[in-house]
């Protein structure tokens, strides 16, 4: 004898399958799963620090399993991310390109501590095979030269632009200039040719993607310098873990390594850097670990 099934029946039974199947794939999932599953540590970092903070994000994550999760754009636009941060979204490290920005997060009340790593100064990074014969300021100047120039959201483009305008240096490369973003659009720009050179700070301009150029310490960009500074933002939902990357990251034995390999003229107390992490990062009588 067969048996009639209703629809409403067949309907049922279907859901209890499909249940069953996607709680049987999240199970697999959750079993053969090797990296922690945790919410990852958020830092906001300036391109400039891009190459030696995604190789000490990888070796932390290595580690410790504690997953890093960077967010790239210029000192101004990550600031201002971090100073109106997305809901449910709280930032837990700040790492722009200079410390001025560092000093605008404390004044907003930001900032928990920070702690210095090192200096960067401007250069120009010349075009490949340099066919306009650049070789010196004044070079800049002709007729027919194209000049690339991150913004002023980008911490190079506003020190320079600040520096020219003091030296006066500025109103005669201004016609020149062709704006760019972020530091690494002004070194691309140079790199495919759109522009004869380009204002970068020295360890992009020195970075394995731009080998092939030339660069060039001029004098009249002296004085134009940044100051790498990490900050732990008092927005942090995971205080002790972010404390605990930050020392990482200034530890001469791990990140200040990684720094000095991609160029960054790291502080020359490095072992009093890390120490002085350690005085100002160390938790606080009464506070929990």
């Amino acid at each position: 004898m067969t048996l009639a099934t209703s629809p409403t029946t067949a309907a049922v039974g279907s859901l209890v399958v499909l249940t069953g199947l996607i709680a049987g794939l999240w199970w697999r999932e959750y079993q053969t799963r090797t990296g922690p599953i945790d919410r990852p540590l958020v830092v906001f970092v300036a391109p400039t620090s891009r190459l030696p903070i995604e190789a000490i994000a990888a070796d932390y994550e290595r580690e410790t399993g504690q997953r890093i999760e960077l967010r790239f754009g210029p000192s101004e636009d990550i600031l201002t991310k971090v100073r109106f941060p997305a809901p449910g979204e709280p930032a837990d490290l700040f790492l722009p390109a200079d410390d001025s920005y560092v000093r605008q997060a404390r004044d907003l009340g930001l900032v928990a501590e920070s702690v210095p790593i090192a200096r960067v100064r401007a250069v120009v990074l010349l075009a490949k095979n340099n066919p306009k014969r650049i070789g010196a300021w004044a070079d800049l100047l002709r007729d027919g030269v194209k000049v690339a120039v991150p913004n002023p959201g980008a911490a190079v483009g506003k020190l320079a632009r600040e520096h020219l305008v003091t030296t006066r240096k500025w109103l005669a490369l201004e016609p020149r200039v062709v704006d760019t973003g972020t530091v690494t659009e002004a070194a691309n720009a140079a790199k495919v040719g759109s522009a004869d050179a380009a204002i970068v700070w020295d360890v992009v301009a020195t970075a394995p993607a731009y080998r092939e150029q030339t660069v060039l310490a001029l004098p009249e960009l002296k004085g134009v310098t940044g100051r790498v500074e990490l900050a732990l933002l008092n927005q942090s939902s995971d205080a002790p873990a972010a404390r605990k990357f930050a020392r990482y990251v200034t530890d001469p034995n791990h990140g200040l390594v990684r720094f000095r390999e991609s160029g960054f003229n790291v502080e020359d107390k490095a072992g009093g850097v890390a120490s002085a992490l350690h005085e100002a990062l160390a938790p606080r009588e009464g506070a929990a670990p």
